[in-house]
């Protein structure tokens, strides 16, 4: 598999020890983090760990990238582990288009590999996400009640199928 994607404006790359500065910098924010499955970071060294768990995530189990602008570490999109994808984007790129780019790009090339699916899952309340995904061919499969537990507060979630197998209408 590449290492790479590009697109228009984006270069999405493999996770590596450096980028934890960065992805510190998103996953301690939280309004970044308010649809994340885990409370902001409150540590460095947490979120080291969580970088490392990408870097050293197993091949075919895992597809996940950095979203880079112009040098810039601005997220992260991709599979943890196939199918499910997930993206978190800094709140200063929200709005542009890049979370869309990126996720058609991870698309096309889930498509190429001849995967069959993604899945993906969304707290009900993430009115940026849902219309996304849906914008990007997912569709709602079924939702379920206290599903995530973070900080003590439950939260739902909005399953959601995308058919790779399906000729895409671009």
């Amino acid at each position: 598999m590449d290492d790479e994607i590009r697109t228009e404006r984006l270069l999405m790359r493999r996770f590596t020890m450096d980028d934890t500065p960065a992805m510190h910098r998103i996953m301690t924010d939280p309004v970044a983090m308010r649809f994340w499955s885990t409370l902001p970071h409150e540590s460095l060294d947490q979120t080291e760990t969580w970088v490392r768990s990408e870097v050293e995530a197993p091949p075919g189990e895992s597809d996940d990238f950095v979203i880079t602008l112009d040098g810039a570490l601005i997220g992260k999109l991709g599979s943890w582990r196939l199918p499910e994808v997930g993206f978190l984007l800094d709140p200063a790129a929200w709005g542009r288009g890049y979370a869309t780019e990126a996720m058609t790009a991870f698309i096309e090339r889930r498509r190429a590999l001849r995967s069959t699916e993604l899945t993906a899952d969304v707290d009900p309340d993430n009115q940026s996400s849902l219309p996304l995904l849906m914008r990007c061919g997912f569709t709602e499969t079924h939702r379920e009640e206290r599903t995530w537990n973070i900080g003590g507060q439950w939260h739902d979630s909005v399953y959601l199928r995308l058919d790779l197998s399906e000729s895409s209408d671009g």
